[in-house]
C-alpha cells in the first residue's frame, strides 16, 4: 500500500506542475474542447507499452523454461523428497560436535515411519546460489595449459545417492560417519572421468585439495547441477566425515510421496543437545528447485496470472489516455464530419496518432528484452515465438484500446458536437 500511494503521488506530480505553471488568462480564453497538443501523454504511453513488453517477453520466456524444465530429466529423482537446513553457527561447534549432530540426526530422521532414505549435503542442486567449483589436482593427469583443473563441489554424508537415486556406476558409497579407520574419500562423475582421466580406471587415485587429499572410490552418474540444458559438469563428492560442514542441507526421501514437514520438525528439535541447537530455516520440497533463478509450480501460476493482468493494466491506462484526448477532441472531429470525412478515416487518423508513440515504446522494450535475453538468460539463443508473438499481442491489444473509444467519438452528430462546449 505504501508504494501504491507513492506512485500515485510521483505520478500525479507533472500533471499538477502542469496546471499550476498554466496562465489563468490562457486557461479562461480558451474552450474546453481545444485540441490538446501534449507529448507528455504519448510518452507516457510508450513507456507503459515498453514496461509491459519487457514484463511480457520475461514472463513467457520463463513459463516456457519451466515447462521445459518439467519435461527434461534432471538425472535424479525430486519427487517425494523433503528439503530442510540446519545452522549451528550459533554455538560455534568443533568438528566432533558437528559429526556427532549429524550422525544422530540421520539416526533419527531414518527411524520415522515412511522414511526410505536421509542424508545431509553442503548444497543443493539447481539451487538459486549455485554450486561452487573448487580447484584441484588428480594422479595422473598432467595439465599442459595454465591455470587448474575445476569441478563442482559437494559434501554429502553416505546415503545421499540413495536419496536422490544417482546410480553408482563403480566403487562403494562413503564410510559411516562414524568410522575413523577409513581414509578420507571422494566420489567422482562421469564426466571428471572422462574429461580429467581419459576415461581410464578412477578408483583408487587421489585427489588433492586446499583441504586435503582423498582417495577415489566410486564413480556416480552425471546429474544436472547448476541449470537445465547446461553441458555435463565435472562433479567431485566429499565426505561429510572428512569436512564435516557447521551448515547443512537435509534431504529425505519418503515412501510413496509420503511428504509430512512435521516428522522432518519433530526430528530436528529431537536431535539438539546442550551445547547446541540447530534451528529449522526451511521445509521445502525438492520439486521448487527443478528451475533456476523462479521454479516452484507456484511462481509458475503466478506469472500466468500476472502476465494477462499486466496485459489487461496496459490496455486500461491506454484506453484511458486516448478516451480523454478524443473527448477533448469532441468538436474538432464534428468538424471533419460535418466537412466530409468519413468515421473510419477519423478512428483511422487517431489510431496512427497514438500508435506511434506506443510503437516507439514498444520496440525499445522489444530490443531491451531481447539484449538481457540473449546475454544473462538464454546465452545467445533467441525463442523466436515469445519475441514475435509478444509483440503481437500487445501491439494488437493496444490497437483496440485505441479503436474503442476512437470509435465511440466518431458516432456522436456533427450537429450535435458543433454545438458542444
Amino acid at each position: 500500500m505504501p508504494l501504491g500511494a507513492a506512485c500515485g503521488l510521483i505520478f500525479s506530480a507533472a500533471p499538477a506542475v502542469h496546471l499550476a505553471r498554466l496562465d489563468p488568462q490562457d486557461g479562461l480564453r480558451s474552450s474546453s474542447n481545444t485540441p490538446p497538443r501534449s507529448r507528455t501523454r504519448k510518452v507516457l504511453m510508450g513507456v507503459e507499452v515498453g514496461l509491459a513488453m519487457i514484463v511480457l517477453i520475461a514472463a513467457a520466456l520463463f513459463l516456457q523454461s519451466f515447462r521445459s524444465a518439467r519435461q527434461t530429466d534432471p538425472r535424479f529423482r525430486p519427487e517425494g523428497v523433503l528439503l530442510a537446513a540446519y545452522d549451528l553457527s550459533g554455538r560455534n561447534p568443533d568438528e566432533a560436535s558437528e559429526r556427532e549432530f549429524a550422525a544422530r540426526l540421520l539416526e533419527r530422521l531414518r527411524s520415522l515411519p515412511d522414511v526410505e532414505a536421509a542424508a545431509i549435503a553442503t548444497n543443493v542442486p539447481l539451487d538459486l546460489h549455485g554450486i561452487p567449483a573448487r580447484p584441484f589436482t588428480v594422479q595422473g593427469r598432467v595439465r599442459t595449459e595454465a591455470g587448474q583443473d575445476r569441478a563442482i563441489s559437494n559434501t554429502v554424508t553416505p546415503g545421499y545417492f540413495k536419496v536422490m537415486a544417482i546410480p553408482l556406476l563403480e566403487g562403494n558409497d562413503f564410510a559411516e560417519i562414524g568410522d575413523r579407520a577409513a581414509p578420507a574419500q571422494a566420489i567422482v562423475n562421469e564426466e571428471f572421468v572422462r574429461r580429467y582421466l581419459n576415461g581410464a580406471d578412477a578408483i583408487g587415485r587421489r585427489i588433492q585439495t586446499r583441504a586435503g587429499s582423498f582417495a577415489i572410490i566410486g564413480v556416480a552418474r552425471n546429474s544436472v547441477y547448476g541449470a537445465f540444458g547446461e553441458p555435463a559438469q565435472p562433479a567431485v563428492y566429499f565426505s561429510y566425515r572428512d569436512r564435516p560442514a557447521i551448515q547443512g542441507e537435509i534431504h529425505l526421501r519418503t515412501r510413496s510421496g509420503n511428504e509430512n514437514r512435521t516428522h522432518l520438525g519433530s526430528a530436528c528439535r529431537s536431535a539438539r543437545s546442550r551445547s547446541y541447537a540447530p534451528s529449522l530455516r526451511r521445509a521445502n520440497i525438492l520439486p521448487a528447485h527443478r528451475t533456476k533463478p523462479l521454479s516452484s509450480p507456484d511462481s509458475a501460476r503466478m506469472f500466468v496470472v500476472l502476465g494477462p493482468l499486466l496485459l489487461g493494466l496496459a490496455a486500461i491506462g491506454i484506453y484511458a489516455v486516448v478516451s480523454y484526448a478524443v473527448a477533448r477532441r469532441t468538436r474538432e472531429i464534428g468538424v471533419r464530419l460535418a466537412l466530409g470525412a468519413t468515421s473510419a478515416r477519423v478512428v483511422l487518423q487517431i489510431i496512427r496518432e497514438n500508435l506511434g508513440g506506443i510503437t516507439w515504446g514498444a520496440a525499445i522494450g522489444w530490443v531491451l528484452a531481447l539484449v538481457i535475453s540473449v546475454r544473462a538468460a538464454t546465452k545467445g539463443v533467441v525463442n523466436l515465438p515469445v519475441f514475435l508473438g509478444v509483440p503481437a499481442i500487445l501491439l494488437g491489444v493496444a490497437t483496440l484500446a485505441c479503436w474503442i473509444p476512437a470509435r465511440r467519438a466518431c458516432r456522436i452528430d456533427p450537429m450535435a458536437a458543433l454545438r458542444h462546449e
